[in-house]
């Protein structure tokens, strides 16, 4: 962290120190140095941009298009909006359409500095739209000065502090070149500028017009080779984009030449692309080229929409669990989830739910083009609006544009501390593991499935969730995924064993009608209800079926009908399979009887062992498939394209898989969780129905709503 302060003062002082007849001999020294330290910093796992965030802000100004925010959340008087801040100006142009309430928050508390200054500018009744401009357009340190002398009083103690002698250096060197963002494009802009052939002030004179770029295309193609080369380690940390979000994309050529190709090449980019010309220009020259919110005719009615905001130094989740219930009927998450691992992303959405009224607007981006790598978003009826939105963006920085309602009922809250029943003294943990490598050895020839699996798993059975628990890691992510849990909802766990899947979900056990937790080893089952017992009221207790019965058996409805009222056509509203479906010999057919056993909006989620390459054909795969083939594991990449494309196909059900890798004794194991679900639509008041049936029973359920 220190050694990147003293690279940022030393080389702003040697730019001003040296003048701007040795800017290139400077901007090279920057760059090398910048190259070198991002090398050295990836490869010791640096987190530049905590260093970054401890120092300043790192967004001078917002890099989403807020006229295509605008358009999607088509904002009303009534609205209570909140947003993550960045620079603020997104949330600025929001109130230019009057909402009741903005509130932001971030995790940078010079981002929110940054913003309570523009705020506070904006309270001052002596505040004129040519001051307004002269600061925020072109920069102008005496004016920014003397509006700072005039309400400086108005600031939060710690932001008067920041700010103080920091106003007039900010300004006269341009704002544009503040942050890290713009302390990077102030280095970095002349640099890639001379290496790929452009001169930016003939540019300039064209209007920064696209027929300039179209008739000296070789102009992208060589930033299309320079950004892959210096983004992913050198420009990213300075632009606030972590390593996880990062994709293989990021190492492409074809990946940047396609967004600059959509940027530059677009007839308007002169005329109304202020994002870019921003940094080429050093802020903002034309008035006509700028933010809605620097333009005269909306000056006004953002002054007097200067009171609604009320911001927080917080995460998001923090900001929803300290309003008042069902407050926000927008809410605008930019692409902070791509950052995020399930566990949180869940976390925060079980606290977005409780801040936002039912069928609250929630809009977010993504440097993905999907959500897949996130089980929980199953829970969710996700409109991609990329394809129609995305040709609109002018910034073209995220490629994926996502829009949700908030579901009415309850998400599902996973709560992944074991019951205490399930927790083991290490010296049963030592026994039972013990057993369970022992096992290929010491096990008796057997050839009925479940003959197998009990001789497999009674010896295990005391300590099994115990043991597992840091095994099979994808069952917290697999549960994450259930679905909103309706009044009346019912579940079989497939493979359910000691029902530790229950107790993930022991908050919401009341809103069952009815668990049957299948299993063909009766020894697990015990343990489950003896568990179950322990730690469930008898109300709940009684709503748990354990039942030894194989999936495959050919009468299965008939024989799971006594504990659904006996009705044969009612069916599961979730089906999982929890690391069972590997060990069903007749897995296929497994899969088809539980697709026959889903209710009308029933969803089908699988947790399991996987292989690490998509075709399972690899050396390391084999190895794998070998070790837990000893424990009747079968492990193949057949598996997902069976249940994906298979059983389960795109056309009737909405389909998802994620695939990740978790370490266990230091080795890489890799699991998926796959979600099959019937397609449904979560409509503005928060109801979910069927995207293609009657709409008949649904329209009952909001009456009796």
């Amino acid at each position: 962290m220190a050694l990147l302060s003293y690279l940022l003062d030393s080389v702003s002082k040697l730019d001003l120190q040296r003048g701007m007849q040795h800017r290139d001999a400077s901007t090279a020294v920057t760059v090398a140095a910048a190259v070198a330290l991002g090398v050295y910093g990836y490869r010791r796992g640096f987190d530049f941009i905590s260093a970054i965030c401890n120092r300043t802000y790192i967004y001078n100004i917002c890099w989403e298009d807020p006229a295509v925010d605008c358009e999607i959340l088509n904002i009303s008087k009534d609205d209570v909006i909140f947003r993550i801040c960045s620079a603020g100006d997104i949330v600025l142009d929001y109130a230019i359409e009057g909402p009741a309430k903005i509130v932001v928050c971030d995790l940078n508390q010079h981002q929110l500095w940054l913003f309570e200054l523009k705020i506070r500018m904006l309270r001052d009744p002596q505040l004129t739209y040519d001051e307004w401009w002269a600061i925020w357009g072109s920069s102008d340190g005496q004016v920014a000065l003397k509006v700072w002398k005039r309400m400086r009083h108005t600031m939060s103690s710690e932001a008067r502090k920041w700010w103080d002698g920091r106003i007039p250096q900010k300004f006269e060197q341009g704002f544009a070149t503040s942050g890290s963002t713009g302390y990077c494009a102030k280095h970095m802009i002349p640099f890639l500028m001379r290496m790929v052939g452009c001169d930016i002030d003939e540019w300039a004179k064209t209007g920064f017009s696209h027929e300039y770029v179209r008739q000296n295309i070789h102009i992208l193609q060589r930033a299309a080779i320079w950004s892959k080369r210096l983004f992913p380690s050198v420009i990213a940390p300075f632009f606030g984009v972590p390593p996880n979000q990062i994709g293989p994309e990021f190492y492409t050529t074809e990946f940047y030449e396609g967004i600059l190709r959509g940027v530059f090449l677009d007839p308007e980019f002169g005329s109304s692309n202020y994002f870019y010309r921003f940094y080429f220009e050093n802020g903002y020259k034309d008035p006509t080229c700028a933010p809605r919110t620097l333009q005269k005719k909306h000056f006004e009615a953002l002054r007097s929409n200067a009171g609604c905001f009320e911001w927080h130094h917080a995460t998001v989740q923090d900001t929803m669990e300290r309003v008042k219930p069902h407050s926000f009927t927008k809410l605008v998450l930019l692409d902070h989830m791509d950052w995020m691992p399930n566990e949180v992303v869940h976390d925060e959405w079980i606290a977005l739910q409780r801040a936002t009224v039912p069928g609250a607007q929630v809009l977010w981006r993504s440097a993905f083009t999907t959500m897949d790598d996130k089980p929980f978003f199953n829970n969710l009826d996700i409109e991609d609006l990329s394809p129609v939105w995305y040709p609109k963006d002018r910034v073209k920085m995220y490629p994926g544009t996502f829009v949700s309602h908030m579901p009415r009922t309850p998400l599902p809250w996973v709560d992944q501390e074991p019951s205490p029943c399930q927790k083991a003294s290490l010296p049963l943990k030592l026994k039972t593991t013990t057993k369970m490598i022992l096992h290929p050895l010491t096990a008796g020839k057997v050839k009925a499935h479940g003959d197998k699996m009990s001789s497999f798993y009674a010896s295990q059975a005391k300590g099994y969730d115990a043991v597992r628990e840091n095994m099979l890691v994808a069952r917290p992510q697999m549960m994450s995924s259930f679905g909103i849990i309706k009044e009346g909802h019912t579940w079989l766990d497939v493979g359910g064993g000691t029902g530790r899947n229950l107790h993930y979900l022991r908050a919401q056990l009341d809103s069952f009608e009815r668990i049957v937790v299948l299993d063909i080893c009766a020894e697990l089952l015990a343990i489950g209800e003896v568990n179950a017992r322990k730690s469930f009221t008898p109300e709940q207790v009684e709503r748990i079926s354990w039942v030894c019965l194989d999936i495959n058996a050919p009468n299965v409805r008939a024989l799971l009908a006594p504990h659904l009222r006996d009705d044969l056509q009612r069916g599961f509203d979730t089906i999982t399979f929890s690391y069972s479906l590997s060990m069903i010999p007749q897995w296929e057919q497994a899969l088809q009887s539980a697709k026959s056993l889903l209710s009308a909006e029933g969803r089908l989620i699988v947790a399991d062992f996987d292989t690490f390459t998509e075709q399972g054909n690899s050396t390391k795969d084999w190895i794998l498939r070998t070790w837990y083939a000893q424990d009747g594991v079968r492990i193949e990449a057949k598996t997902r394209h069976v249940l994906t494309q298979k059983v389960f196909t795109a056309n009737e059900y909405t389909i998802s898989s994620s695939r990740f890798q978790r370490q266990l004794m230091g080795v890489n194991i890799p699991h998926h969780v796959t979600c099959c679900r019937k397609k449904t639509e979560t409509c503005p008041l928060g109801y979910r129905r069927p995207s293609k049936t009657d709409l008949s029973d649904w329209q009952e359920e909001k009456k009796m709503d």
